[in-house]
């Protein structure tokens, strides 16, 4: 296999003398990938090494490693055995010791993703839950769909960071996606203090290509209003259980609705591959530089997880002023089943040629 690298983003490495293929805007809005000279079949055309947010879901720590996502029933194993030595309660199981060390050296500097990891499950095992709704439910119980603007969701999200700067306000009864959530948004906000703090000047150039991807905030609220709740008491969950060094960076709500609002449309899940039919996602991570790959029903390249980097592969030749896309769906799903998935848990609704040719569309 040939090796095609493109620099988008820390997560990725870089080869300066290639440039096959730029990033633009598309005729249909938003940002692509597009070939600016042709690229073979079976190309590697980026590498992402590691995401910028990770969570492995929690009934699936013991059994995928916190390093490299090595799934233990892959090796014939039911569980990893190997943690941080002294560091009890973190929450992190590992398949071998190098991966334990690198894992300690690259995501647990000082101590600190272990610490907040331990901080989450303490106060999630402290917390009953409630027999009616929760105490943020009053910011939405009311608003309809239409209601639901740039301005109502500030407005929300304004009345959260007073209600939650109270001093000793009680925390909500977060359920177990929720809790993945946080720890989600912990990684995120470790990994940002460790950039930050190694560059102070500099900044995070990272953190800044994440703000560069989609904002799905307001249409992830309108087609789900419940989730906003949930937002909120997701994020007075991070104001109680936050390490004092990472406490400026939940001291407003502005951190954790940009994590949140790129959250949906640019993860990928971290499936179990040890199966050819169905397999079980195992958890979800950012990968920047990946979520620049837009969609397309009959896509040209395929993405391949190989241990926790993710690699993205052409499966044709490309040719010049080819938009380089995968598919976000099953490709043999229907069309109605795989617009439906689109518009529902990506917010567009597709115009490939595909679409246009199953549907009877002319292209013009």
């Amino acid at each position: 296999m040939s090796s095609l690298l493109l620099h988008l983003g820390q997560d990725s490495k870089a080869t300066p003398s290639i440039s096959a293929f730029h990033l633009k805007t598309t005729v249909y809005g938003g940002r692509g990938l597009f070939a600016t000279e042709r690229i073979p079949n079976n190309t590697l055309l980026v590498t992402c090494e590691s995401p910028y947010a990770t969570v492995i879901f929690k009934k699936f720590r013991k059994e995928v490693c916190g390093h490299c996502f090595a799934y233990a029933f892959e090796s014939h194993r039911n569980t990893w055995s190997i943690k941080i030595d002294g560091q009890e309660g973190n929450g992190v199981w590992f398949c071998t010791v190098e991966c334990r060390d690198a894992w300690a050296a690259g995501q647990n500097v000082e101590g600190l993703q272990g610490l907040m990891n331990a901080s989450v499950d303490k106060l999630a095992k402290s917390m009953k839950q409630p027999k009616g709704p929760s105490r943020t439910t009053s910011l939405i119980e009311t608003m309809r769909v239409e209601d639901i603007t740039v301005d109502t969701h500030d407005l929300a999200w304004k009345h959260a960071e007073e209600m939650y700067a109270r001093p000793g306000y009680p925390t909500d009864f977060l359920d177990e996606l929720e809790l993945d959530t946080v720890r989600f948004l912990v990684s995120a906000i470790v990994k940002r203090y460790f950039e930050e703090k190694k560059s102070p000047d500099a900044g995070s150039s990272s953190w800044t290509a994440l703000l560069q991807l989609q904002n799905n905030e307001i249409l992830h609220i309108r087609s789900k209003p419940h989730m906003l709740d949930s937002h909120i008491r997701i994020y007075g969950f991070l104001r109680k259980v936050m390490h004092p060094v990472l406490l400026p960076y939940v001291k407003t709500c502005e951190m954790v609705r940009a994590i949140l609002a790129r959250d949906t449309g640019n993860v990928f899940g971290i499936w179990d591959m040890s199966t050819k039919g169905d397999s079980e996602m195992l958890g979800w991570s950012m990968y920047v530089s990946g979520s620049y790959f837009n969609h397309d029903c009959s896509p040209n390249v395929v993405k391949k997880r190989v241990q926790k980097s993710l690699c993205f592969i052409t499966t044709r030749d490309v040719e010049i002023g080819e938009e380089l896309c995968i598919s976000y769906v099953d490709v043999e799903d229907r069309v109605a089943v795989r617009r439906d998935e689109l518009s529902r848990n990506w917010y567009f609704d597709c115009i490939c040629k595909r679409c246009h040719e199953e549907l009877g569309i002319a292209n013009g």
